[in-house]
Order: structure tokens, then sequence, then C-alpha cells
């Protein structure tokens, strides 16, 4: 049986999911969920993966997470691996835990991503005997810290999954949005048989395909080799304006600021930054004003047909211009 299709690059989003062998619990205290929580705190600052929502259930796991340096296969290495050392030890047993390598479903951000958050999110009680009556209640996923009813670990990222839904009051449109939205297509994808590896558009599956490598089924990594200066210098040359215009924030100024909203979403796309270091490059004080210019340039593609197809000819013409 050939291994689990790999599609590894800056920047990807992944929904990885594993459970234990022979379906036995992974799970066995509080003890337990705290520990595997340990374990992603210590690969997001080992390996600077980002954590975007998390579910964990008594025999396996739901995590959403982002790779800015392309290493997903040694950020879950080093979870399964630190957790399973763990867990043979404290409950006196050996070998593997988990039921073999990890499934990871690469997600295209753009169209399914927020949808995806909330299937994580709704497993407690989406499973044949619900494990609570309301979601809030359920300790062991990021839920509670995205409607703001409970502690938010200080690795968990919120502000793009909040930014995907451009709205004022986001604790309670996502509330809203996982209580009674739902998605067809993801809800068909997820019940099939055989879940595939990607989970997107046509446009996105086609922009992946010369990720992967058809002779061994296994990724290419792929280095984007675009820095914040290269993306913010390529934007003030377009739009004929100062690096200044982009990179300092005009105080009063009221109208749309398009070049620098397309230099963030596009520093965050292709850089690889985090949001703390885009803050410092577009010196703002706190990393959610990134999050809340990409949520303005999110609504702003929605509703202009002209800034979308402006978004899509400057994101193209970076791309293109990437080396494998």
């Amino acid at each position: 049986m050939s291994r689990p299709l790999r599609i590894e690059y800056e920047n990807a989003f992944y929904h990885v999911m594993n459970r234990g062998r022979g379906h036995e619990n992974t799970f066995l205290s509080d003890d337990d969920f705290k520990y595997f929580l340990y374990c992603i705190e210590q690969a997001s600052l080992r390996f600077n993966i980002e954590v975007h929502s998390y579910c964990l259930m008594t025999n396996h796991y739901h995590l959403l997470i982002k790779t800015p340096d392309a290493n997903l296969g040694k950020a879950m290495k080093h979870i399964n691996g630190l957790y399973t050392q763990y867990f043979n030890r404290t409950h006196n047993t050996d070998g593997a835990l988990f039921r073999g390598r990890y499934k990871a479903v690469l997600v295209d951000a753009d169209n399914y991503l927020l949808h995806v958050s909330r299937y994580i999110h709704r497993n407690p009680i989406e499973t044949s005997t619900p494990l609570v009556d309301d979601l809030a209640k359920y300790k062991w996923s990021s839920y509670s810290a995205f409607i703001k009813s409970g502690a938010t670990p200080k690795w968990l990222v919120r502000d793009f999954i909040f930014s995907l839904q451009a709205k004022k009051r986001k604790y309670a449109a996502y509330k809203q949005f996982v209580e009674y939205e739902c998605n067809e297509e993801v809800s068909a994808f997820y019940g099939a048989k055989k879940l595939l590896s990607v989970l997107g558009s046509d446009d996105f599956i086609e922009s992946i395909k010369g990720y992967i490598a058809t002779s061994n089924n296994e990724s290419k990594l792929v280095s984007k080799r675009h820095s914040a200066n290269d993306v913010i210098t390529y934007l003030a040359n377009h739009f004929n304006v100062e690096v200044d215009d982009i990179v300092m924030v005009k105080k009063g100024r009221k109208e749309k600021n398009l070049p620098r909203w397309y230099a963030i979403k596009l520093c965050q796309d292709l850089t690889g930054l985090n949001l703390q270091a885009l803050a410092d490059v577009f010196n703002v004080k706190h990393y959610s004003a990134i999050s809340k210019a990409v949520g303005r340039l999110n609504a702003l593609i929605i509703e202009n047909k002209q800034v979308e197809l402006q978004w899509e000819a400057l994101r193209g013409c970076l791309m293109s211009e990437v080396k494998i």
C-alpha cells in the first residue's frame, strides 16, 4: 500500500488528525490531555508552526496547522513521538500508540479554512454519543477560546480565522457560524469513505500541482524565496508610491490604503513571517492590526470584482517568480 500523499510548502494550511491504534483511547486522564497540549506548545516554539484550531477526543485528535517553514512532517513527528513516550511511561505500556502516520488534508484557506475550523470544533457533539450538550463546556478544544468563554493558550492563533469572517463582533459571529452554518460540500468531503489529501477549489488544486512529486507520491519542499522587502518594493513600484506609504501607518487617514493592505496580505502568504513579525514590518503595536487589515481586504475582495482581479494579478505575478 502506498504511503499517504504529502504536499509540503511554506505557509500551507493542514487539517491534521490521527487516532489510536485499534481505535484504543489515546487520552485516559486530564493529565494526558494537558500533556498533549504541552507537546503542541513545544512544537510551535521549536518548529515555528501556527495552530489555528484544535480538538482532542478520547481516541483521536484534530489540529488545524499552518507551516511557515514547510516542515509539517518534522513538527508532527515531534508531537506524536513526545506524547507516545509520555503515554507509555505514564501508563506502563509499550510500542506504537497511534495507528500509523497522521493524516494531513491540505486546505484551501481562502475558501475552506473557516469551515474546517467549524468541523474540528463540532467534533464533541457530532459523535454517535455527544460528549457534551454545549460545545463551550468541552475542555479539550479551542472552541471556548474562539467564543471568549475560556482561557486562550498563548500559542493558539485565532485572528486569521476571525479575519475570514470580517465581522466586528468576532466572538459572537464565530459562535453563530459554528452553531448554525453548514457547508454541504465540506460535510460530503469528510463523510467520504476515503478522505482525500486536498480540500480546495479547482484553481487552488491547479496552483499546487507543481508542488507534488509524481515519482514517489511524496512532497516537494518549496521555498518561495520572497522577503517582506521584496513584496513591499514590488508593490511600491507597481503603484508608484513610496515604501513609507506602505509600511508606515498614516494617522488620520480614512481612505482605503490598498497598496498597504495588499502588501500585508501578500507578506502573510509569501514570506513565512508570523503575525508579530509582520506587525514589526508594518509598524503596528499589536499583531491583531495585521489580521484586521487582512480581514478588511478579504471583505473588499468579496464585494469588489475589480479589487479581486487586482489581488489575483498581484499574487500571480509574485508567485510566478518563485523558484522551486
